[in-house]
């Protein structure tokens, strides 16, 4: 597949980047795959490797690939701590990323309304899961997520398989569907705890709580999930880091 630049004159790494972006959408390089060597993705993209190299490097920036010693470039896996870390920007009191557990507190199926009809892309009507999972911390309830998973992209979706997975959701998704999150959006709020929070996080109803509305997209800017997540901030603080880290 040779990169040619477009009308625009896209610099040819993001030309490259672009082609390596659809083989992960499309499956043919996978979740926890190997890259070919350098030598060989150059001559797949009839580019020279100083550009297959930038176009790597700004996918293993993203998260999307990892370099790792005597492997090579893997394809990102849900299941690695890296990823989890990535979408999960929690501190405790001292500053330290925080560990959570899961627990599954309800899981059933509805029609979408408007609002997840058009955000899916899908038929008002078409059915939608909608989840409760709480988040702990040394037994400590800390977080309750309320999520909306459009059942025309994860088919057969149970309470019981939801609830079995191994480790993060995003991880699930990957494994089991073969979806990957590649981006999120996020909208943080005050709120008062409902009646379902309240109880679910030992609060009183109306307490403060933090709410985060976050939406994921795989490829393509397609949209995957919705959730809105409500926070104890007593137990911890979220924290967005942005720009350069050495």
């Amino acid at each position: 597949m040779q990169a040619n630049a477009s009308s625009f004159d896209q610099p040819l790494y993001e030309v490259v980047r672009g082609n390596i972006l659809d083989k992960l959408r499309t499956g043919v390089w996978a979740a926890g795959d190997r890259l070919p060597p350098e030598p060989e993705l150059a001559r797949l993209f009839g580019v020279g490797i100083g550009t297959i190299r930038r176009a790597v490097e700004s996918l293993v920036a993203e998260r999307l690939l990892i370099r790792r010693a005597g492997r090579g470039t893997i394809v990102a896996r849900f299941t690695d701590e890296h990823a989890f870390d990535l979408y999960f920007n929690y501190v405790d009191a001292a500053g330290a990323p925080v560990k959570v557990a899961a627990e599954l507190l309800s899981f059933a199926k509805e029609r979408a309304n408007a609002r997840f009809a058009a955000l899916f892309g899908m038929e008002r009507g078409g059915t939608v899961a909608r989840v409760e999972n709480l988040r702990t911390i040394d037994g400590a309830p800390v977080m309750l997520d309320r999520l909306w998973i459009p059942l025309n992209v994860f088919a057969n979706l149970g309470a019981q398989d939801f609830a079995a997975r191994r480790g993060s959701i995003y991880g699930f998704y990957q494994e089991r569907y073969a979806v990957s999150v590649v981006r999120v959006s996020e909208d943080v709020t005050a709120a008062e705890a409902d009646e379902g929070v309240a109880k679910a996080l030992g609060l009183k109803r109306g307490a403060a709580v933090l709410q985060v509305e976050r939406t994921a997209f795989t490829f393509q800017d397609r949209p995957v999930e919705f959730r809105r997540r409500y926070v104890d901030t007593r137990r911890c603080a979220y924290r967005n880091v942005r720009g350069l880290q050495d």
